[in-house]
């Protein structure tokens, strides 16, 4: 990242709620001035917000109540939720845009799957026709209370067909999680010139990247998840990203105060935002976007590989060593994509290439099925600790096998006789993981992501350590610190499954002693490699 004075890039949150929602946990900003207080603390300019109660069950108060809780609050403006026109709740399509251009709303935005309400044309078409003719962006939001934070739920079909008929409309879709739909996003993306994406949903390490690359910059807005989501993970994850200043300006704000230009009555007042000091260093460089190619980051779980089978944006290592260089990442634990779906083999080979190829950056593990067989575990582990890879990673959570199978302990042994790393998705219960660290009390366990189940285990088990992947939840960061305390918690990055920035963010803007962030990035696994890792040539 080049340094800037923060003042040329100003951020515009394109996806905001306020309000009470039924998923609010304490602590959670509720009110306008708490909302306002979250943006200060994270540097975001203005919000554009939609009230919980037009989200989630009553569009009509919603809507009407949001006008009063951001009439004297100049940066946070106003958007609707909108509803299939027949049940008559809401103006009439014509008069709805009028009242919006009058009361100043931004946007609308259709909760269809939590409304009840298809996205056909014969439901909405009378709707969108009257957006289309004001520009009127229309954000889609296709997620239900059912199922909050699901992943992969878009309907591209009816969203593309939107963009096709209407392609004077600005569509914006929004979803937790695009985690599988890359390539789905892609030829959206080329077939309608009038959608764009917001980046909350692109935990895919280089997906900015790519969007910038082959669409341009102009397609992508600034989602950052106020207020169930940390928006530390997704600001930094694009103030990281290998674009232009021009780019990430346009992302941050620029995209959205365009799309507002049909209303007249919206007025931007980034220009007379200021924001209280840092708290510490680590916030200071996560507002200013400051360099960290100089910083000695340690990783506990990154990925090397070209296919998930999902698009892979780091092709080939180079890639992913260059975005390390950039986020001063300097060595990561890795193992193998394509092994968690398909041969573990040729993606072991691959990671004892990429630990050849670069020694000091990778410490490598060797992945293992346990649907194989014992023998063929073991002869694969044998093969890695010949090849230079000196741990394990298990993931029988995506593979099919039981998490607390019998054959895990076959791994955990292999690790316990040669001390190594032994990282898994998902451990299975505390009772498991304990008896796991107790029997093997010479491998060092890792968990694959941010668990919260294991905060007695670690009281009783000093060879566990807990991943930070993703501190996703507000307040996740420093939930995490007092339960486990901060000497038991490691950096994990999912690079590339996610990009480095928003593994950093949660913990560059979390509310905790700087000491103990320097602890969780990199100081703990810095000093398990000496014991773990001796071979590493990073060690002193």
């Amino acid at each position: 990242m080049t340094p800037t004075q923060p003042a040329q890039v100003t951020y515009f949150d394109a996806v905001c709620t306020l309000g009470r929602s039924v998923r609010t946990t304490p602590g959670q900003p509720e009110t306008a001035a708490e909302l306002l207080a979250a943006m200060d603390h994270y540097g975001i300019h203005e919000a554009l917000v939609v009230d919980a109660l037009a989200k989630e069950a009553n569009p009509r108060a919603g809507n009407e109540r949001i006008l009063q809780r951001t009439r004297e609050h100049p940066r946070l403006h106003p958007a609707w939720a909108g509803l299939a026109p027949q049940s008559r709740e809401l103006p009439p399509p014509d008069e709805l845009v009028a009242r919006m251009r009058a009361e100043g709303v931004g946007a609308l935005f259709l909760f269809a799957e939590m409304m009840g309400f298809p996205l056909d044309g014969w439901a909405i078409d009378g709707l969108l026709e009257e957006l289309a003719a004001a520009r009127v962006p229309l954000f889609l939001c296709p997620e239900h209370w059912s199922s909050p934070g699901a992943r992969d739920i878009a309907d591209w079909s009816a969203v593309v067909r939107i963009c096709r008929d209407f392609p004077d409309l600005p569509v914006v879709l929004t979803e937790a999680r695009n985690m599988t739909h890359q390539r789905t996003v892609y030829a959206a993306l080329d077939a309608c010139a009038n959608l764009r994406l917001d980046i909350s949903a692109l935990w895919r390490g280089g997906l900015i990247e790519y969007v910038c690359e082959h669409w341009g910059a102009g397609r992508l807005l600034l989602g950052a998840g106020l207020p169930h989501r940390d928006p530390g993970a997704v600001l930094m994850q694009l103030n990281c990203a290998d674009i232009s200043e021009e780019d990430l300006a346009a992302i941050a704000g620029g995209n959205l105060r365009e799309l507002l230009g049909w209303n007249p009555a919206i007025e931007s007042v980034a220009g007379e935002v200021s924001f209280p000091a840092p708290i510490d260093e680590f916030h200071r460089m996560a507002r200013e976007r400051a360099d960290l190619s100089r910083e000695r980051f340690c990783d506990s779980h990154a990925h090397l590989g070209e296919s998930s089978p999902n698009h892979v944006n780091h092709l080939p290592v180079e890639g992913m060593v260059a975005e390390m260089d950039r986020c001063g990442v300097e060595v990561s634990l890795v193992f193998g994509l394509e092994g968690v779906l398909g041969d573990e083999t040729w993606c072991n080979d691959y990671v004892a290439d990429a630990v050849r190829r670069f020694p000091e950056r990778f410490v490598g593990l060797t992945l293992v099925n346990p649907n194989h067989g014992e023998a063929a575990m073991r002869a694969e582990m044998q093969r890695g600790l010949e090849m230079g890879l000196t741990g394990v990673k298990l993931i029988p959570h995506y593979q099919g096998y039981p998490t607390e199978g019998p054959l895990i302990d076959v791994a955990c042994e292999f690790c316990h006789e040669h001390g190594f790393f032994i990282l898994d998705h998902d451990w299975g219960s505390p009772a498991q993981i304990e008896r796991l660290c107790t029997t093997y009390q010479d491998a060092c366990f890792v968990t694959g992501h941010a668990n919260g189940s294991y905060g007695e285990v670690t009281r009783r088990a000093p060879n566990l350590f807990v991943g930070t992947c993703p501190f996703l939840a507000w307040g996740q960061c420093e939930r995490f610190v007092a339960l486990y305390g901060a000497e038991r918690l490691l950096l994990g990055t999912d690079l590339t499954d996610l990009p480095i920035g928003w593994g950093l963010g949660p913990i560059f803007f979390a509310r905790i002693a700087e000491a103990d962030k320097r602890k969780i990035l990199g100081e703990n696994l810095r000093g398990l490699l000496r014991r773990h890792a001796a071979s590493w040539p990073g060690n002193p």
